[in-house]
């Protein structure tokens, strides 16, 4: 590939890693591409032109299609693809290649009547901020919720505060946050005046990619907007009674800001049914986790067992019982999802992407220090 068009993939994300599975055999005479948008049976991507970026409207190869086991496998936005261009301005998508990360959730519907599938919300993500409005809205609950679809996304979790001039006591609210988002950072902003942006300045890295997590009316495209500078989306104003926007944001939509930083907005998600194991919500409460390992037994379910540690942390005011609480819902959410699905299957699945994903980053790390 020309030096000139390697420069713009970098810019939209593009490492070794990527390049090197693309290289496989088979993948011959196609040329790589970023998913920009994804709407029902269409997609845009992003590819390297003569001059410069080149987006592209494309579908999906009928081999694609038909060798998806699940609707997963077909691609996200955020995902590396390779294309064959099929006219001016179009192209069609034949694999997607190895995502080093994705933002999962289960298909929306009723777990008891439906099938158990998965659908991915955003790949190749660094960095996801789960986006949570100060004020009325605000639910700790909520974020504990997203914060586990985040971790087990593979990418960094970051808990936004939005809306910061709306918290009757902000610093008792970030105190709220900082419990419910163990090992993520917490940042509170004010994105319609412009304070508290530097914040995320952190995360917003050229070529580095960072999705908008949340409910409808946190403040998403308000904060794209701040972030870039210009209306890249529409915002309504918020309702007195509630503090919650409109919904306006309707696609997945991949933008690059002026620094060099690409960002995912999302639409509002109705429902955040987990699709998660185990490790990502003890990874979401790593502070009853902590607690735990001082508990008399190991299968300790902190409901009234003799020794328990975390009920003594709860009762000597140091853990919150609502969080426990969540854990709990959490955990049966969890556990019912296994037993649904085909955990063999599930697992055999999981550990096939895993490793391909840790073999992409295993590369981009191993060959940092030579690009």
């Amino acid at each position: 590939m020309h030096l000139e068009r390697e420069t713009i993939l970098a810019s939209y994300g593009w490492s070794e890693g990527c390049a090197e599975a693309a290289r496989a055999p088979g993948y011959e005479g196609l040329e790589p591409a970023r998913v920009l948008e994804t709407r029902r049976g269409a997609w845009t991507v992003l590819a390297a032109g003569d001059s410069g970026p080149e987006e592209l409207e494309a579908t999906v190869a009928g081999r694609l299609l038909h060798e998806a086991a699940a609707q997963a496998d077909l691609p996200a936005t955020g995902d590396w693809v390779l294309i064959r261009r099929s006219g001016p301005g179009a192209a069609v998508i034949q694999t997607v290649l190895p995502r080093r990360s994705k933002f999962s959730r289960k298909r929306p519907g009723e777990t008891e009547r439906d099938r158990i599938d998965e659908q991915v919300i955003a790949a190749n993500v660094d960095y996801a901020f789960i986006v949570g409005a100060a004020g009325k809205d605000w639910n700790p609950r909520r974020a504990e919720r997203y914060l586990t679809l985040a971790w087990e996304s593979g990418a960094q979790p970051v808990l936004v505060i939005t809306k910061a001039d709306l918290a009757e006591d902000l610093e008792a609210l970030l105190s709220e946050a900082v419990e419910a988002a163990p090992g993520a950072p917490v940042v509170a902003v004010c994105a319609r005046e412009g304070w508290g942006l530097e914040g995320l300045d952190p995360y917003l890295a050229p070529g580095k990619t960072a999705v908008l997590l949340g409910s409808s009316g946190t403040g998403k495209s308000t904060l794209l907007n701040a972030l870039a500078g210009s209306e890249l989306q529409r915002v309504q104003d918020v309702r007195a009674d509630d503090h919650r926007g409109r919904h306006t944001t309707t696609t997945r939509t991949l933008f690059r800001l002026p620094s060099g930083a690409l960002v995912i907005d999302t639409p509002g998600l109705r429902e955040i049914q987990l699709w998660a194991d185990g490790q990502a919500v003890d990874s979401s409460f790593a502070d009853i986790e902590a607690y735990a390992e001082s508990c008399r037994f190991r299968d300790c379910s902190h409901d009234g067992e003799p020794g328990c540690a975390v009920r003594a942390a709860v009762e000597a005011g140091d853990l919150s019982e609502d969080r426990v609480e969540s854990w709990r819902k959490l955990r049966r959410e969890v556990e019912y999802l296994e037993r649904r699905g085909d955990p063999v299957a599930a697992a055999a699945a999981r550990a096939v992407w895993k490793s391909r994903s840790k073999a992409v980053r295993a590369y981009d790390k191993a060959t940092r220090g030579l690009r």
